[in-house]
């Protein structure tokens, strides 16, 4: 035990003295500096724009005059406090609830933060957004590569063209004209269909020849009858030869429609068979009427392996559901109405044709076939 006022005891008080004064010096210097020797601000206020916010860390001047240091008392090291997400500079502004002036450093910080953090999340969604962006860019120039075709259609008084007049909504249509509404500009339909035709008729008459001189590779044909081949009492005369109109579905109808397919898959185009409508008797959960040669049409395109639109199907599917069934002609909207307001049961009128084409459209699209690259949507 040292007695008090030795030498001994007071060398020890003077170096003990001695080394005191010199950590209390050195904390009033790191006190007074930064990492880039910037001006101290008042006390409680957070250095405006100061070097610690350029370095990453986030000091800000406590409200007792020291500096508090972000993140727990130990110096941030350059780009911690950015690194953290703005942590830091929440710490640096909260602690010993220093007040942060706009722009000091504890904001900086918690701004660098923030902005490292928005970046971050800028960087992401600029890269979606980009990625978004170049797909969509992609699917518009695959779109803009698709070389152009053309769609023939072979087909009878359901499918042929009508003048439409603007003032009449009710006019007669058929399907085959309102199909290219349905297509970009790429695609060039071609409507050859003519009214009181049979699939034999079409054939004799010269039509699909005159088709086959014209399809390329890569067109397609849509072949639609039945209508008329269903007919068991009507003649035509060709060439002073009186023929029936009639042709046994499951027999002489599906040989005329393998002329058809042989002739397009020679000019390596695509046939497409497309199924009859339905007469309006469909109305109100009524039969399908020509669902035999609907039917045999499918039966043959499962034989070759080429694609069936069932439009057949798909109108009498969505005739059956409107109940009661229209009685007069300003109740009728599909079907034609004839001039004196009677209502033909087997042609349309514009909104029925119009109707029916995007029924063909879509399909097409079920079919996979590669004309639906080329489907407005």
């Amino acid at each position: 035990m040292l007695a008090p006022g030795s030498s001994l005891n007071n060398r020890i008080y003077l170096r003990a003295l001695t080394r005191l004064c010199a950590a209390a010096w050195a904390a009033w210097v790191l006190g007074c500096s930064s990492a880039n020797d910037a001006p101290v601000q008042a006390p409680g206020v957070a250095s405006a724009g100061g070097p610690s916010a350029n370095a990453g860390s986030s000091a800000g001047v406590a409200g007792g005059g020291s500096v508090a240091i972000a993140g727990g008392g130990a110096l941030a090291a350059s780009g911690g406090g950015a690194s953290s997400g703005g942590s830091s500079g929440s710490a640096g502004s909260a602690y010993a609830g220093a007040r942060t002036s706009s722009g000091g450093d504890g904001a900086s910080a918690g701004s660098a933060g923030a902005s490292s953090s928005a970046g971050a999340n800028s960087s992401a969604g600029a890269g979606a957004g980009a990625g978004a962006s170049s797909s969509a860019g992609a699917s518009s120039a695959g779109a803009a590569n698709l070389p152009p075709l053309s769609v023939y259609i072979a087909g009878d008084s359901t499918v042929s063209e009508y003048s439409l007049d603007p003032q009449d909504p009710k006019s007669q249509a058929g399907w085959g004209q309102m199909l290219g509404a349905n297509y970009g500009s790429k695609v060039k339909v071609l409507n050859k269909a003519v009214g009181g035709r049979t699939a034999r008729r079409f054939i004799q008459e010269g039509s699909l020849a005159a088709i086959s001189k014209l399809i390329q590779a890569g067109d397609y044909l849509l072949v639609q009858f039945g209508t008329n081949d269903s007919n068991t009492t009507a003649k035509y005369t060709l060439d002073g030869v009186e023929y029936p109109y009639f042709a046994d579905a499951q027999s002489d109808f599906k040989s005329y429609l393998q002329q058809y397919i042989d002739g397009a898959l020679e000019k390596k185009a695509i046939p497409v068979l497309v199924t009859p409508p339905p007469r309006n008797s469909a109305y109100c959960n009524g039969p399908r009427s020509l669902g035999n040669y609907g039917q045999a049409m499918l039966e043959l395109g499962k034989t070759d392996a080429i694609a069936v639109v069932d439009l057949g199907l798909k109108t009498h599917a969505y005739l059956a559901a409107i109940c009661p069934k229209p009685a007069s002609a300003s109740a009728e909207t599909f079907f034609k109405i004839n001039a004196d307001q009677s209502i033909d049961g087997t042609h349309f009128q514009e909104n029925g044709a119009r109707i029916m084409a995007g029924f063909v459209a879509d399909g097409i699209d079920e079919a996979k076939l590669g004309l639906s690259a080329y489907r407005k949507h």
